[in-house]
């Protein structure tokens, strides 16, 4: 992971999303990415600005339902991630009454993000799909832009520029990639062992993940995206029994035990 150089521009003068922390700009694009998939999710809208639902057949309805569901679950998904690399962080700052506000604040921001988007998920199941999307997309859209204002960019701060000094990119970077995301480095500079060793795990798991049929896969996203067998099957419109039988198979095809180690096979995916 990069430090701050002497080079780098000042935070406040930064892009709205940047910090100037390696690994947190790296997920704040790929949560960009995942906002843009829900921007463009209506392929009616592109030929038509004024398209609604209703004027799509049941079936495309339920297709779109299903697709909505899936982004909505990896997008959760990556959110959870980035919410458990922050607070990692949040844990090296010291006990000072400045920083201890700044971590419940932080805190408090995570959670209501991933409530809201929980929330929206469950509209999918009845709701006009391309609705939720525009929903979801300038909910997370602004809540990420004012995030990164008013939280990241102040962690980043409090470790490298106020009296607390603390070193994220040295001490963080090695808890990180041993406890919490051990398939996805943070550190730019791999060892020519390491990285051959990490591209054999990715190709491993990816192998693995292309085992999986169309209706398995459906299921992985939804699982890590945290919603329960009921939650999954209302979704996906099938029998709980069904997802059962889905989730059994995808746990002995990833070869995982429990629903963390499946997140950790996810993370590689991505």
């Amino acid at each position: 992971m990069q430090s701050l150089s002497k080079k780098s521009p000042p935070l406040d003068k930064m892009p709205l999303n940047l910090t100037g922390h390696a690994e947190i700009d790296q997920q704040h694009e790929l949560l960009n990415s995942a906002v843009s998939r829900l921007a463009t999710f209506c392929s009616e809208a592109k030929h038509n600005p004024a398209a609604t639902c209703d004027g799509c057949n049941a079936f495309k309805q339920r297709h779109c339902g299903t697709s909505l569901a899936l982004i909505a679950s990896e997008l959760a998904a990556f959110l959870s991630g980035h919410s458990a690399y922050e607070e990692k962080m949040m844990e090296l700052l010291p006990n000072t009454p400045v920083c201890q506000e700044h971590v419940k604040a932080h805190k408090s921001a995570h959670e209501g993000i991933a409530k809201q988007l929980k929330k929206f998920s469950a509209q999918i199941v009845d709701g006009s799909p391309r609705d939720i999307s525009e929903l979801m997309t300038r909910t997370v859209g602004d809540w990420l832009g004012d995030h990164s204002r008013l939280f990241d960019i102040r962690l980043v701060r409090l470790g490298k520029f106020d009296e607390t000094k603390v070193d994220f990119d040295t001490e963080l970077v090695t808890m990180l990639d041993q406890y919490v995301f051990q398939n996805r480095p943070t550190k730019l500079k791999l060892s020519l062992n390491s990285s051959t060793a990490l591209q054999e795990k990715k190709l491993e798991v990816r192998g693995r993940f292309e085992t999986l049929s169309p209706a398995q896969r459906r299921v992985f996203w939804l699982v890590i995206g945290g919603n329960s067998n009921r939650e999954i099957g209302n979704t996906l419109k099938v029998s709980v029994n069904t997802i059962k039988t889905h989730r059994a198979a995808i746990f002995q095809r990833m070869d995982v035990k429990s629903v963390l180690e499946l997140v950790k096979k996810a993370d590689v995916l991505r």
